[in-house]
Formats: structure tokens, C-alpha cells, sequence
């Protein structure tokens, strides 16, 4: 910290004290809710006679260091202190070049001493009126179109808009008729716009409620969501189309896809909801139990953005040495044309932020709230450089938390935000309006620290670093991600994320001294650290990842990165995953303790070898074997030139049932180099109450709901894949599609169609993934072979098929002459070209026993049972993925019918 920083604090702390600054007396100015912009400025409380005092705004306390400037007056360092109290804004406080200062002389607009000023576009909703449980009032402007307000605020809290369903999602039908997203596969986000207009959806899910041009429908893709506008909605079809497409195609991800709708009037059916209607201009709320909003503090946002730092970078004209200290930012808007696309990565679409900055150079933000948003906190863009944003506190967000840098590199440095940094922030809350909005993003930005922060609750990915797909020239490089405490992100919502996300080719990027825990993603890539797409050149080391769903690691593809000295600890599936196989080395792994209970060590891709593995230290605390890659020991891993001088031993952690992972003397990971490092310092530093403020937030245990899984194919059209399943691989003809050519119920089932000649006989294959983890758990379906037809059904705990280390809970085949096999031993001949029924019961959890039963069922006979028939692996616990193949190697069918898992009610 500069000298002259270090004098600014000692001056706030004087609240109006003149000191000096290299010399140089400093200038006060005051600004005060109860001041007048007539007055001078020049004294902190209006004087007795009330003919001078404090400005009233901001906005003249500027003009008036304006004033000074054009005077030629302003040689030293001007200070303007804000009063405690609420600004009304009813436009951005705006800052240009004209307003900034000097290295000598910053100018600052800080919060007086012991007092919040609180800079809000909140506008105070009143006249309320109650009509049975509800509250009524007119709003001003909304009628008349000069106001339409998506948010609203009670008593300094969020409250959800009207809709339904209330808690969950709605599942898609699938996608429009004649769409099927499977046989676009390859266009993805490329596909053509009818694919991304619309979904096909159940029962009365959808309706024509009134007001229905308002409704939106709010729709989870992978990785992003997006907000649609309704255009048309025909009951007779179930069929929705929107008014703007989406990024990607609807039901591209799951044929099932998620969704829910809001802002329906006839949703208004829970505390804390609200409805506005727009035609009549009236909001309609539904309280909490005791609140009277004729006492509440009830407020809607108007403005998208609260400060803006307006440079012109193009013509090297900077917003310099201005600083903002302790002031709070609250209440911004968020909107939504209908024909405008809300969807994409990062919510990098968003063109706003509360407080946005352009052509910045050695500002401040320092000590400042921003909370109650539509969108992102901050934004340092197009030439912002060597700015800092300290000990901020950012929460309650639309999107997330920090954004530096732009989605396009500009040609010159000059235009380039880069030598920023994130310092000792508080990020969290996330996410409200944009599910993919980060705690930090940097784009193509480079030279930035961020560190000492604290990241929490969010959907997406607490830091994310670059924006390069593939092995373009670098344009993010020497980032220095450290010291960041990074937990409970994810929340199952979306899925392709990890505490630490990086994207391209970043030389001197160093990734350190972070600690990352529960990262719970929707489906796949829950990771701790996520190198992605051609993520290269990068340092990764000393950091601790823990309770994460996929991993601690996971390297899609890079080349030549260095993952070193970490602990990667007690993942819920694969602990350290490789994807795309490349012709380069993609990374060096050394010297990392790996501690597991469950899943498997390495998942993946691991095949041609093209990464060095060495010095690792490898325990699974289960008492469990290690198997690697390709169903290996590990003296035949090291036989493969892998993890030659690693080790399988118990690392002696302190005590890792309570994430202490400190080691014990005589650990075996000190023999293998392994350098312990202090965590301490993790995180926010500063005063007690600063440090502490996160542990007030309450967390819920990482865990994943179970999917019950219930299709009798009905909803599906005719050849169209089914919906929920999580993967359908084919292959020349052979296929998985819905059809009507038989049905054990209803008018349609789903046909596995094998084919001769196949590269591998487990294709066609289908996959659901349930996710259940305890109590009794009931399988049932219908089949209906023909002759030549082979079945295979198995249950496994992990979500990837055929990963080494993998368990097998129930097991059944059905051969080509109609043998039935459970977990590989002959029980009953089943018929052909006959309809019969299955069902499976297996405990799970603390219930299980490594046995199932099998109840068999014919027409026409009584039901064969078969009890306590062992589980493949006897120790099976947990089912993650079932699986159904159909391996026969002549062309035939088999038909699958009313399939249904689901938990036994105790």
C-alpha cells in the first residue's frame, strides 16, 4: 500500500480532520441526506441557522471538486465524506476523466466515520391494502409502461416472483415435433433456431394463464439457463414456443430438461411471493406470517446501474486515482426484451454491472457494499488497469460477484483491462437471476491478482480464468489465483463447473494456496479444479479441494500443465479425472495426496499414456483395493512408466472425518517430497468481526436428491429418443428409439434395435441416473424379446460406465434363447415375443446387505421370487448409473415398457 493510501485511511478515520498527503493539505468536502446542494459542502452537519452545510449529493459534491479544477485551485487531495443514510439515484453517478485525481492528489468519496450511506435505485413501494391473505397497492409508472420492475425487496430481503411450481422443476415432454436433439448432436449451440423455440411439455404443466404474454418460462441447459418470453401455447399439442431461442437446443442436455415458470398470477400461492401486473398496474404480494406491509420497508429497483467510471480509452483519456471507500451500493434492476436472448456462459451477455467501469487506472474500491442486484456487482472492462477492489462485501446478486475484462481481446494494450486486482472480498449469494453468473470472472485479461477471498453459494464456478477455447494465442496469462477460500457452489443446480475454472493457453498463470470444498454440480463436473478447454502452461499447486462431487482435478484437455503438492480428498465419485487424449503431454502430476472413501482413484481417459504421474501418494480410507486404468494393479500401472515412485499408503492425516488435513509425523507423503503448506491465512484477513462474518451463513450438508426414474413412454414421440435417460450411445443403425409397434401398456414402448457388425457389443446402450444413496430402492419394467435378442441390466455406484474400480449391485441377462441370469447364474427361461414383467428390490445405504430379491412375472403364471440373491460386488452401497444394453450381434429387438425406480416407503 502506497504512502499516500496508508495517509488516506488515517484521514477517513479523522472523518473530516485535515491531515496531509506528501505534503499537500487535503480538501474536504460532505455530502448528507439533510444537506442542500446550494450550500458549500464544506461542514459536516447543516450550522444552527441552517444557511450552510453539506451537499445533499454526490452528484454535486463532483461538481463542486469540478469547479475547483476549472479554477485551477486543486493541487492537493480532496476528500468527501458521506453521511449515513439513504441516496435515492435517479440516474448512474457517473465519473470522467475531468473527475479524477493524481498519484499526489486521489480524490475519495468515502462513508464518514462510523456511519452506512447507502447509494440505492430502490424505489419505496407504498399505499398497501389487504384483501384476505393478500396485499395490495397501485404502483405509479407500471400501467402507463414507464416502469416494469422485475425484483422486489422486503425489509432488506429478496422475495421470489409468483411461481410454479414453488420448489423443484417441471420436466420437458421433449423437444418440439419433428425435433430431435439427439440427431443434432453435433451442431449443439450451431443448430438451427426452430430447435432452440420451443419444448413440448406434460399434462396441464403449461396453461393459458391470464396475463400470459408476461410469463416466463426459466429453462436449465448444462452449464447456463435461460428466460423466455411465452410467444404461443397450443393445450391441444403441449407445445410452448417462445419469443427468442436460447443458445442451445431445448432438451439438448436431458430430453427432460428442466424448467419452471414465473411471474403467473395464478402462482400466487406462497409467503413471500409477489405478482405485478403489468396491464393494471398493480402489485399483489403474499406476506410472511406477522409482517404488515403498511410497517415494511418494501422496494423495487429502477436503474441497471448505480456508479459508472467512464473513460475513453481510445483516446487516452483515463478515470485516474479515484477512490470509493465504505459506501454501499443496493438495488439494481435487471431486463429482458422478448426478442432478446438471456443465455450464455458466465452470463457473459450482460452489458451492465452495478458499478461498471471503462478506461479505469489506479482507482479504488474499497470497504463497499453491493448487494439486492439484477446482475453483476463489478465490472472492469475496456482499458481498466492497475485498479483495485479491497475488502468488498458483494451478495444478494443477480449474476455474481466480479467480472475484469471483455469476451474480445483488443488489439492494443492500452484498450486491455489487465493488473487488476480482487483483494479480501466476501462473495456470495448468487446466481438470483442468472444461475451462470461466477464469483469472479476474468476474461481475456491478463496480469491479475486475485486472492484472500472468500466464495460461497453460487450456482456456477467461484473463480473462472480465461476465455479461449482451444490453443489460440493466449489472451488471459500471469494470473495469480491464491489464498481464496472457495465452498458450497454448485448447490445441484447446474452442471460442467469447478471452484477453479480455467479456459486457454495461460503461461504464468499460478493457481495456489486455494481451499475449495463442496462443490455439488446437477449432473456431471462438480470439480475442484477444472483446466478446460486447451488450458495450458499453468501452475497448479498447493491448494486443498474436498467434498466434491466428480473430483478434486479434472483436465478436459491442455497441454504441458503442472499439478503439484495438492490434496485432493474425499470426492463423491472419481478423485482425479483426464479427458481428451492428445498427442502432447497434458499434464505433470506430482507430489499430491489423494484420500478417498468412494469412486474410483483416476476416472476418465487415461489411455495413451501422454501425462507423468509420479511421487503421488494414493490411500482409499474404505479398506478398499486401488485399481487403476484399465483394470490394473498398480505394480502393473507402474509397469506402464505411471506413479513409478508413488505410494499406496494412509497419509496420517490429523483428522479427516472433520477435514483436517494436516499430516501426522512420520507421514509416508514427506518421503515422496511432499511439502506441507500452511492454509491459515486462507481466506479474509482483517479485523474479527471481518473474518468471521462468512461462519454466520448456514450451509446445508452436499448432497444429491435422488431421481426417481417413471416412463411408459407415452409423452415420447414415435422415434425419438427417451426422455431422462442421461446417455443413449448408438452406432450404424443400431438404436434406442421410441416406437408403437408394441406397448405392455398404453400405445408406445422403447425399442433397443441391434444391428451385425458392430464395433462393440454393448451398443445400443442406455443409461439413467438416479443418484440414490440409502433405504430400500424398487425397480420394475416390462420386456418383450425377439428371437436372437440379448438383455444386460446392471446397477453401478459410479456414474461412468466401465471405470476401473467400479461397483456392481444387481445384474440380470437375458440370453438369446431366453435364459435369465441374475449376476451371472441361471434362474428361469422367460418367453419371446411375449410381454413379462420384472422387478428388482435392494437396499442401499445403511440398508444394505449385498443382496437384492427378483420377482419374475409371466401372464398366465404365478410370479417366480427369488430372495436374497447376492449383489455382484458384495458390498455394493450406493446406485449412481443403471445401465441397459442390448449385446446381441445379429440384427433383432427387445422392448423396454413402464419403467419405474423408486424409494421404498419405510
Amino acid at each position: 500500500m502506497t504512502a499516500c493510501l496508508i495517509l488516506l485511511s488515517l484521514t477517513i478515520l479523522l472523518a473530516g480532520h485535515c491531515v496531509t498527503c506528501n505534503g499537500s493539505q487535503t480538501i474536504n468536502f460532505y455530502v448528507a441526506p439533510n444537506g442542500n446542494d446550494t450550500w458549500s459542502g464544506r461542514l459536516a452537519a447543516p450550522n444552527a441557522e441552517r444557511t450552510d452545510g453539506p451537499f445533499a449529493t454526490l452528484t454535486r459534491a463532483r461538481d463542486a471538486i469540478r469547479e475547483l479544477k476549472a479554477q485551477g485551485a486543486l493541487m492537493q487531495p480532496v476528500l468527501v465524506l458521506v453521511r449515513g443514510g439513504t441516496y435515492r439515484l435517479s440516474e448512474p453517478l457517473v465519473f470522467t476523466p475531468e473527475d479524477s485525481g493524481t498519484a499526489d492528489a486521489p480524490i475519495t468519496y468515502a462513508a464518514y466515520l462510523g456511519e452506512k450511506p447507502v447509494l440505492s435505485s430502490g424505489v419505496p413501494i407504498t399505499g398497501w391494502e389487504k384483501e384476505g391473505k393478500l396485499w395490495r397497492t397501485e404502483v405509479r409508472g407500471v400501467k402507463e409502461g414507464r416502469w416494469d420492475f422485475r425484483q422486489l425487496f422486503v425489509n432488506g430481503q429478496r422475495r421470489p416472483r409468483a411461481r410454479i411450481p414453488n420448489e423443484g422443476t417441471f420436466r420437458a415432454a421433449g423437444p418440439l415435433p419433428g425435433i430431435d436433439p439427439w440427431r443434432i448432436s453435433g451442431e449443439g449451440w450451431a443448430a438451427p433456431r426452430e430447435t432452440k423455440i420451443g419444448f413440448r411439455y406434460h399434462n396441464d404443466d403449461l396453461q393459458e394463464w391470464a396475463n400470459l404474454e408476461d410469463v416466463m418460462v426459466f429453462v436449465y441447459h448444462s452449464w447456463t439457463t435461460s428466460r423466455h418470453y411465452i410467444a404461443s401455447l397450443d393445450p391441444a399439442t403441449r407445445t410452448v414456443r417462445f419469443t427468442a431461442p436460447s443458445n442451445w437446443p431445448m432438451c439438448y442436455w436431458e430430453t427432460g430438461e428442466r424448467y419452471y415458470v414465473e411471474n403467473v398470477r395464478e402462482g400466487l400461492d406462497a409467503p413471500g411471493e409477489w405478482y405485478r401486473d403489468r396491464k393494471a398496474g398493480v402489485l399483489t404480494y403474499y406476506p410472511l406470517p406477522d409482517e404488515n406491509l403498511t410497517q415494511a420497508e418494501v422496494i423495487a429497483p429502477a436503474l441497471l446501474e448505480l456508479l459508472r467510471l467512464e473513460g475513453d480509452p481510445e483516446n487516452r483519456r483515463f478515470v485516474e486515482h479515484l477512490n470509493f471507500v465504505g459506501l454501499s451500493f443496493q438495488h439494481t434492476a435487471w431486463t429482458q426484451g422478448r426478442d432478446e436472448k438471456c443465455d450464455w456462459q458466465a452470463a457473459a451477455f450482460l452489458k451492465t454491472a452495478a458499478i461498471h467501469a471503462r478506461g479505469t487506472r489506479h482507482c479504488l474500491l474499497e470497504q463497499c457494499e453491493v448487494a439486492h442486484i439484477g446482475g453483476y456487482a463489478m465490472w472492469l472492462e475496456r482499458g481498466c488497469q492497475d485498479n483495485r477492489i479491497v475488502q468488498c462485501h458483494l451478495y444478494d446478486l443477480g449474476a455474481g460477484g466480479v467480472r475484469l475484462g471483455e469476451t474480445v481481446l483488443p488489439d492494443q494494450e492500452r484498450l486491455r483491462a489487465e493488473h487488476n486486482e480482487v483483494f479480501n472480498c466476501f462473495i456470495h449469494d448468487g446466481g438470483h437471476v442468472y444461475h451462470a453468473g461466477m464469483g469472479v470472472w476474468i476474461g481475456k485479461s491478463s496480469y491479475n491478482t486475485v486472492h484472500h477471498n472468500e466464495i460461497c453459494d453460487l450456482f456456477k464456478d467461484g473463480i473462472s480464468v480465461g476465455w479461449s477455447w482451444g490453443y489460440a494465442p493466449s489472451s488471459a496469462h500471469h494470473n495469480v489465483i491464491e489464498y481464496n477460500h472457495i465452498h458450497h457452489i454448485g448447490q445441484g443446480e447446474l452442471s460442467d463447473m469447478g471452484g477453479i475454472y480455467t479456459l486457454g493457453v495461460s503461461p504464468g498463470t499460478r493457481i495456489r494456496y486455494n481451499l475449495i470444498h463442496d462443490v455439488l454440480s446437477y449432473s456431471y463436473g462438480g470439480w475442484g479444479i477444472y483446466p478446460d478447454e486447451g488450458s495450458s502452461e499453468i501452475l497448479i499447486e498447493n491448494n486443498v479441494a474436498y467434498l466434491t462431487k466428480n473430483g478434486g482435478f479434472f483436465q478436459n484437455y491442455g497441454r504441458e500443465n503442472t499439478v503439484r503438492n495438492n490434496i485432493f480428498a474425499l470426492a463423491m465419485e472419481g478423485q482425479v479425472m483426464h479427458g481428451r487424449q492428445e498427442p502432447h503431454i497434458s499434464f505433470t502430476f506430482e507430489r499430491n495426496i489423494i484420500y478417498f472413501t468412494e469412486g474410483s482413484l483416476l476416472s476418465g481417459d487415461w489411455g495413451n499414456g501422454n501425462f507423468r504421474l509420479d511421487h503421488n501418494l494414493y490411500w482409499n480410507a474404505s479398506g478398499e483395493p486401488i485399481i487403476f486404468p484399465g483394470y490394473l494393479t498398480f505394480a502393473e500401472w507402474q509397469k506402464k512408466g505411471q506413479d513409478v515412485h508413488s505410494l499406496i499408503a494412509d497419509p496420517l492425516f490429523v483428522n479427516p472425518e472433520h477435514y483436517d488435513f494436516h499430516l501426522k509425523p512420520g507421514s509416508p507423503a514427506f518421503q515422496l517430497g511432499f511439502q506441507p503448506f500452511d492454509l491459515s491465512e486462507v481466506g479474509l484477513v482483517g479485523t474479527s468481526e471481518w473474518v468471521d462474518a462468512p461462519r454466520q451463513i448456514q450451509h446445508s450438508p452436499m448432497s444429491i436428491p435422488p431421481m426417481p426414474i417413471e416412463d411408459g413412454f407415452e409423452e415420447t414421440p414415435v422415434d425419438v429418443r427417451p426422455a431422462g435417460a442421461s446417455m443413449i450411445i448408438e452406432e450404424k443403425g443400431a438404436s434406442i428409439r421410441v416406437t408403437d409397434e408394441q406397448a405392455a401398456t398404453g400405445q408406445r414402448s422403447l425399442k433397443f434395435t441391434d444391428v451385425p457388425s458392430l464395433e462393440s457389443d454393448w451398443k445400443p446402450q442406455m443409461s439413467y441416473l438416479p443418484y440414490f444413496t440409502e433405504g430400500t430402492v424398487h425397480l420394475s419394467f416390462d420386456l418383450w424379446l425377439e428371437p436372437g435378442a440379448i438383455v444386460w441390466m446392471e446397477w453401478l455406484d459410479m456414474a461412468e460406465w466401465g471405470v476401473a474400480g467400479r461397483k456392481v449391485g444387481p445384474k440380470l441377462e437375458v440370453d438369446e434363447a431366453g435364459q435369465l441370469k441374475a449376476s451371472g447364474s441361471p434362474l428361469m427361461t422367460v418367453p419371446l415375443g411375449q410381454w413379462f414383467h420384472v422387478e428388482i428390490v435392494c437396499g442401499l445405504g445403511p440398508q444394505a446387505t449385498g443382496f437384492y430379491d427378483l420377482t419374475v412375472t409371466i401372464p398366465g403364471e404365478n410370479p417366480r421370487v427369488f430372495t436374497w440373491f447376492p449383489c455382484v460386488d458384495w458390498n455394493f452401497r450406493i446406485l449412481r448409473r443403471v445401465v441397459l444394453v442390448s449385446q446381441a450381434t445379429q440384427s433383432t429387438a427387445f422392448y423396454l415398457d413402464n419403467i419405474k425406480l423408486k424409494a421404498v416407503e419405510e
